[in-house]
């Protein structure tokens, strides 16, 4: 149970890296380099309170500032886009009759619904994700993520966004994943509590704790751990043209996962290097 449970935790564990030495916001202002207007970069966690927002209402009102956004998800494709099709499982294939029904109905009592539905497109990672959000007080009665809920306000705004990762690599991630270990540690997940005394509270992801982290320590000059380095590096390589783009067409406000901003190989770092100037934004 606990080696699922940790596995768990680093599937989730890539958006809410807490850890640092200086005090630096997770909002950063991007200037210089040619750029006519300034830029902002936001690191989120996927399964954060959208009630967070509330609580910083300047993250909205610079958002609301600018020409674009920029998601990993969802809005419009930038560039020329590799295109593919993203192969995922049927969820009955994954799970076993029993854990079938166990995940079906701890979602049919939440906002998402029955799975049923959407038996044959269902993400299991998104899922992983929503059971992270679903186990928690502030972010139960969520019916979407962090970053999504982010987009649906801009875009109801009138802002047009647009999408970082492209669907080569999402399919390329897919079919290196293994589906049967994913399904397994969404049930543990589903039957336990992230507050077992055999689980330290660092595995999981604590919503208070990613609120301090809006004025929280950084890692930008040490290098990430393997997991994290799986999952960000062909992404940031695909990402750090398309963001270059955007922000000197105008200014944009970039909301990717925090330890996507973190580390050598993070993006502050690849925009420092190529002659950004970034600075913390006191929230």
């Amino acid at each position: 149970m606990k080696k699922a449970l940790l596995f768990a935790s680093l599937l989730i564990l890539h958006s809410a890296a807490i850890f640092g030495q200086e005090n630096q916001s997770v909002l950063w202002k991007i200037s210089g380099n040619g750029l006519k207007k300034p830029s902002y970069l936001f690191g989120t966690v996927h399964t954060a309170s959208v009630k967070i927002l509330d609580r910083f209402p300047k993250i909205m009102q610079i958002a609301a500032g600018v020409d674009f956004a920029l998601f990993e998800k969802g809005g419009n494709t930038i560039g020329n886009v590799e295109d593919a099709e993203i192969y995922t499982p049927p969820l009955d294939s994954v799970f076993t009759p029993e854990e079938y029904a166990l995940v079906d109905s701890f979602f049919t009592a939440s906002p998402f619904g029955s799975i049923k539905p959407h038996n044959n497109e269902a993400s299991l990672m998104a899922m992983c994700q929503a059971v992270v959000m679903l186990k928690q007080k502030d972010s139960k009665n969520q019916d979407g993520f962090f970053d999504d809920i982010i987009q649906t306000r801009l875009q109801d705004s009138g802002k047009p966004t647009f999408q970082l990762d492209e669907t080569g690599q999402m399919a390329r991630r897919e079919e290196n994943r293994d589906n049967r270990i994913l399904a397994k540690a969404i049930v543990v997940m589903i039957k336990n509590d992230f507050r077992e005394k055999d689980i330290t509270p660092e595995d999981f992801f604590d919503p208070d704790l990613y609120a301090a982290t809006l004025e929280h320590p950084m890692k930008l000059d040490q290098k990430a751990p393997q997991f994290i380095l799986d999952d960000t590096v062909e992404r940031h390589g695909i990402w750090l043209p398309k963001i270059e783009v955007k922000v000197k067409e105008g200014s944009c406000f970039i909301a990717v996962g925090m330890a996507h901003l973190q580390y050598q190989t993070g993006l502050i770092q690849l925009l420092k290097n190529n002659g950004y100037t970034l600075n913390p934004v006191n929230l």
